[in-house]
């Protein structure tokens, strides 16, 4: 039988680094994945994704399991987030896979080179108008859309209420829909 993420937290903070290996192994994906969709860079994820397992290395004697372990890696991955990111221009850049993928999609007869092109523009538009949310609505709809997180998962995240992650995602939603009509 696999060891719970609890008990595996309990021996993390007795200094079990097999433990820790067995949580990076379970977690490490989310917590790239994560990091990605705030940084586009990465990079920049993989920098976020060791420093947040060194975190729970360090934190583990404080961890309480009232929550799910992973909606505690997500308050981390996006504290950490928030704290390294960088300039937004460098997280507005086009990724070198994303390049690769776009220079070698072949152009079907629906989707003609300008469509890609098109395409990859509007993904552009997204990334710029997602930056330029302000913080939270930010998180909470990069946890909705991309994590799927409930709404109440996003608020324990987040430290909120409910209703405050509906309020988030409402505005964050509006804003994205005017800048990209625009």
């Amino acid at each position: 039988m696999e060891p719970t993420d609890e008990s595996l937290m309990k021996q993390v903070a007795g200094g079990d680094r097999r433990a820790l290996r067995i949580l990076y192994e379970r977690h490490a994906e989310l917590v790239f994945r994560t990091a990605f969709r705030f940084s586009f860079d990465e990079e920049e994820a993989r920098d976020i994704t060791q420093s947040v397992f060194v975190t729970i290395m360090q934190s583990a004697r404080s961890y309480e399991p009232k929550a799910k372990l992973t909606t505690w890696l997500y308050r981390i991955v996006v504290n950490r987030c928030l704290n390294h990111s960088s300039s937004a221009s460098s997280r507005l850049r086009v990724t070198s896979k994303e390049q690769d993928f776009l220079d070698t999609v072949p152009a079907s007869d629906e989707e003609q080179p300008d469509r890609i092109v098109d395409r990859a523009a509007k993904t552009e538009r997204l990334r710029a108008a997602l930056c330029r949310l302000p913080e939270r609505q930010r998180v909470a709809l990069t946890l909705k859309l991309y994590e799927e997180l409930s709404y109440e998962e996003i608020a324990e995240v987040l430290g909120c209420s409910k209703s405050s992650v509906e309020s988030l995602l409402f505005r964050a939603r509006r804003s994205l829909t005017k800048e990209i009509e625009n």
